[in-house]
C-alpha cells in the first residue's frame, strides 16, 4: 500500500472524509486528528504531526519505532501503517 492509499483506508475505517496526502506524498496532520477525535483518545490536540502519531500508536500498547518517522516532522509509510494497526486495534475493541 501507498501513502495515500493507507491514510484512504484509516479515513475509511473511521468513517470520515479521507485528506489524502499532499505533494510529495507528504502526510498531513490531519488524518492523525481525525483518529483522535473519531477514537476520543483524549490526545492533546496541539500536538505536532508526528508526536501525535506516535500517541496514537502507543496508546494501543505498541512501541513507536524510529522507522516510523524521518527528518523534517516526517511519517514514514511504516509509521502509517502502525497508526493504521492501531486503528484496528481500537475499532476492534476487547477480545
Amino acid at each position: 500500500m501507498r501513502k495515500d492509499e493507507v491514510i484512504n483506508e484509516i479515513a475509511r475505517l473511521l468513517g470520515v472524509e479521507s485528506p489524502g496526502a499532499s505533494t510529495g506524498s507528504t502526510v498531513t496532520k490531519q488524518i492523525f486528528s481525525h483518529v483522535n477525535e473519531a477514537l476520543a483518545l483524549g490526545h492533546e490536540p496541539s500536538l505536532g504531526k508526528t508526536e501525535l502519531a506516535r500517541s496514537i500508536v502507543e496508546s494501543s500498547g505498541e512501541p513507536w519505532l524510529p522507522s516510523y518517522e524521518s527528518t523534517g516532522s516526517t511519517v514514514t509509510l511504516a509509521g502509517l501503517r502502525a497508526v493504521l494497526k492501531a486503528v484496528e486495534f481500537f475499532l476492534r475493541g476487547p477480545e
